[in-house]
């Protein structure tokens, strides 16, 4: 039996949509666990940032590293405290709401005279592995909120995955 040219088209169609698909990275990290570590360093999930405009990236503290992940709708995440901070428990799972994620690593944002003059991601995000190539959804959630493109750079640092669960 043939196939139609009509169920031919389809399938191709199929094919071609999935292929553009991004990929997403699922947390070698079970989330639960880290959610109660979370609660019990005085944390909450509610406080991620989800910023949905490039004057929200305000509220981040210039030269500092947060952690961030581009959930698998697209949405910018974003640790309320620098990556450094002491007892910060806000882990990329838990900026991602545990999960799968089309980027995750961390974020760095310079104002100078009061603007926005530079964003820098990286990909080092030991619970899901990401690519360095995957830094390109970080890069469009960006530009969607209004991040011009010239002002975001990306910064390879590879990071020490954690084992597969």
């Amino acid at each position: 039996m043939r196939p139609t040219i009509a169920a031919a088209a389809t399938l191709l169609f199929c094919l071609a949509a999935h292929a553009d698909a991004a990929p997403t990275f699922a947390s070698r990290v079970a989330y639960p666990p880290l959610v109660d570590k979370l609660k019990a360093s005085g944390g909450d999930v509610a406080r991620v940032l989800h910023p949905r405009a490039a004057s929200d990236l305000d509220a981040l503290q210039s030269g500092k590293r947060y952690k961030m992940a581009v959930t698998g709708d697209g949405q910018l995440a974003i640790a309320p405290l620098p990556a450094d901070a002491p007892h910060n428990e806000y882990v990329h799972p838990i900026v991602a709401g545990g999960a799968p994620v089309l980027t995750a690593g961390g974020i760095t944002v310079e104002h100078a005279g009061g603007k926005l003059a530079k964003v820098t991601v990286d990909e080092d995000s030991k619970s899901y592995c990401p690519t360095f190539a995957s830094l390109a959804a970080a890069e469009r959630a960006l530009v969607r909120i209004g991040v011009p493109a010239a002002a975001i750079a990306r910064h390879d640092q590879a990071p020490r995955c954690a084992p597969p669960r």
